[in-house]
Order: C-alpha cells, then structure tokens, then sequence
C-alpha cells in the first residue's frame, strides 16, 4: 500500500512540475492557439485527479478543518482559472506533493517530527510566495522591466544579496520592493540556517544523551556488583 501511495505520489510530483513548466511558457512565449490548447487541457485534467487526491486525504484526515486551514492555498493553486497568481499557487500544491511522498516512506516518523519541528515546509512556501508577489509587483511597477523572466532574475539576485548591478531600479517604489527583496533574503537564508543548525545539534544532543545514558547503565551495573560482593562478605 505505500508503495502504490508513493508511485502515486511520485507521478502527481511529475504531472505537476510540467503543469507549471507549461504554463510558464505559454504565458511568457508566443505559442499557437493548438499548443496553447493542449496545454490547458492537460491543466484541467490535472486539476480534476488533485482534487481527487484533495478530497480523499481530506475524508481521510482525523482534523478536518485543520486539515482545510494547512492546504488553503494549495486550494487556489488546485482552481484551473487562467489567472498568473492562482497558476502561480500550482507550485504550493507541488511542494505539499513532494512532502507527501516523502512522508509516504520507510522513513515516516522521523520526516514528520523533522517537519513539524523545524517549519521547512513552511519556509520554503513562505520563499516562494514572497519571491513570486516581489516578481509580479516588480514587472508591474518598474518600467525598464518588460518581462517577467528579467523580474524574477532580478527578485533572485536581489533576494541572495548578489547584486550583479545589471539591472538596477528607476523608481521609488521599484528601489522599495528591492530593499523588501534583500530583507527577506536575509530572514529566509537565516531561517535555512537556523533549520540546519538545529538538525546538528539535535544530532550531538541525541548522541550524548545515548553516551550518557550508556555511562548510567555502566555504574548502575558496577553498583549492583559491589552490592552483590557486599552480601557475600557478610555472609562470610
């Protein structure tokens, strides 16, 4: 059964990550009308197996409404309406695709405390989100930028703090939204940090409370020997 689970899994991943890929090009290239077709077709098809997928992990859950509360975006991104930032939403769908599958492994238990203790689902979602609202306002907003692919290379570049200086804002509220981009890089980066940091020393906790642990038996043991060669003395 989670063998059949994560091929599932697996194929939705896949189906979806070229949804997005499609779509991206459709929006940014000129395509003809029976590429474009196909294109949404598949979309559609696909949105009708994931609200299968949606609806039967919801009849599954134990907390519904939580349930609805944690995939609330993923529901909008699920809509196949030709809108950029519901089409967009597709790659929170993907990202909660992806953690399924991983969950459906060997491996279950210790994943999911890893998840729910560190947030890095929610990270990397909170990262794509911002990096996509930056990307659309800043197309909209500065005028030297005539694409979204030079909006998002700008966003990326912005958000690493690599500062290539190829394109630089004109206006007020362009030079606002690069100042946002550089600010939640850094929280995001160090976010990533933190979630590694807290994976290593949760590493050397566990092994020096196994060492420890062992070093108790030890003495507990060694204990229980002296007092056994005590009553044989007495004894004598």
């Amino acid at each position: 059964m989670e063998k059949t689970k994560q091929r599932i899994y697996l194929l939705l991943i896949f189906a979806t990550f070229l949804d997005i890929i499609l779509l991206f090009h459709v929006a940014i290239n000129p395509v003809s009308s029976t590429f474009k077709y196909w294109v949404y077709s598949f979309d559609i098809i696909l949105c009708i197996v994931l609200w299968i997928e949606f609806i039967y992990s919801y009849l599954k859950s134990e907390n519904k409404k939580h349930y609805l509360i944690e995939n609330s975006l993923s529901i909008l991104g699920m809509l196949p309406i030709n809108f950029v930032f519901l089409r967009a939403l597709r790659l929170v769908k993907l990202i909660q695709l992806i953690k399924l599958f991983v969950l459906a492994r060997d491996s279950e238990k210790n994943i999911a405390n890893f998840l729910k203790n560190t947030y890095l689902d929610k990270i990397i979602l909170v990262a794509i989100i911002f990096t996509f609202i930056l990307t659309v306002s800043i197309r909209i907003i500065e005028p030297q930028i005539n694409d979204i692919t030079t909006a998002l290379w700008y966003i990326i570049v912005s958000i690493t703090s690599t500062g290539y200086g190829d394109i630089v804002p004109t206006t007020f509220s362009g030079r606002i939204i690069g100042i946002c981009a550089m600010i939640g890089g850094i929280l995001v980066f160090a976010s990533f940090t933190a979630v590694i940091s807290s994976l290593y020393i949760s590493k050397i906790s566990k092994a020096n409370h196994d060492n420890l642990n062992d070093k108790i038996e030890d003495l507990t043991s060694e204990i229980e020997r002296l007092n056994k060669k005590i009553d044989e003395l007495k004894k004598e």
